[in-house]
């Protein structure tokens, strides 16, 4: 009897180890598809968050940094799980550089529960204090920057298409017109 009692709470012990949350850390870790080299930004949005981040890459031109963005599912008390959806993209521009993306959740029935834009970039000239973006409306909003070693990146939620830099002076400089 005692035996089948060990081997019922050692079962339990194993079982409850097993369903323990995922933590964010090692989702962005073990579940991202590419090689995270820096955690840029974690943007709360309804059910997780938007990820900044970079990303080591190369080409057929040799290696260097992208940024991107991912969908996390969750939270720290039900766990994380990546919603992705794994790509990025490079481009160069000597002042800003500027990327939009959509993510799309749905629910086991395949109902929209949540529609997420985002619109990100790395601002590459030293010139630039400030960046506005706009969608359709062409209303410019201020961005958010964050500061790191790696570098100053902006990011903003919602349906932005531009983005464009500002000198201290509040001179335009490196908007994505073209």
């Amino acid at each position: 009897m005692e035996k089948k009692v060990m081997a019922l709470l050692m079962m339990c012990a194993l079982l409850l180890v097993a369903c323990r949350p995922v933590p964010m850390n090692k989702v962005i870790k073990e579940d991202i598809p590419f090689n995270v080299q820096e955690v840029i930004h974690t943007e709360k949005v309804k059910d997780g968050v938007i990820l900044l981040y970079a990303t080591r890459q190369k080409n057929k031109h040799g290696e260097f940094d992208a940024i991107t963005v991912a969908f996390l599912k969750g939270n720290d008390e039900d766990g994380w799980e990546n919603a992705g959806h794994n790509h990025w993209e490079h481009e160069e521009n000597e002042l800003l550089t500027t990327y939009t993306d959509v993510f799309y959740d749905y629910d086991h029935k395949g109902n929209l529960e949540n529609r997420i834009p985002v619109i990100y970039g790395k601002i590459e000239s030293k010139d630039i204090k400030s960046v506005e973006v706009s969608g359709k409306d062409e209303k410019l909003e201020k961005s958010h920057i964050i500061e790191k070693g790696s570098g100053r990146y902006f990011f903003k939620l919602g349906d932005y298409e531009i983005a464009r830099g500002l000198s201290s002076d509040g001179k335009a400089m490196g908007d994505n017109l073209e």
